[in-house]
C-alpha cells in the first residue's frame, strides 16, 4: 500500500507533498512504498502526517461500478 505525507500550510489548509517542489500542484504527489520511508519524510516537517493513499478510480472502473449497481 502506498503512503503519502500531508502537511498543514496554514490554519486548516493542507497539501500532500511533492518530491521536486512541495509548494506546487504542478507535480505528482510523492508516494512512498514503505511506512518507514514516509515516516522519515514526515519527521522533516513540523506538521507532517503519514496517510495511506488510495488511488482514484479509473473511468473504466467507475463505469463498471455503475453497471453493477
Amino acid at each position: 500500500m502506498p503512503y503519502v505525507v500531508e502537511i498543514e500550510l496554514d490554519d486548516g489548509q493542507y497539501t500532500l507533498i511533492r518530491k521536486q517542489n512541495p509548494w506546487t500542484y504542478d507535480e505528482d504527489v510523492w508516494m512512498f512504498d514503505s511506512l518507514d520511508e514516509a515516516e522519515k519524510e514526515a519527521a522533516r516537517w513540523n506538521t507532517g502526517k503519514v496517510l495511506s493513499y488510495i488511488r482514484p478510480m479509473t473511468e473504466q472502473e467507475r463505469q463498471r461500478a455503475k453497471e453493477k449497481s
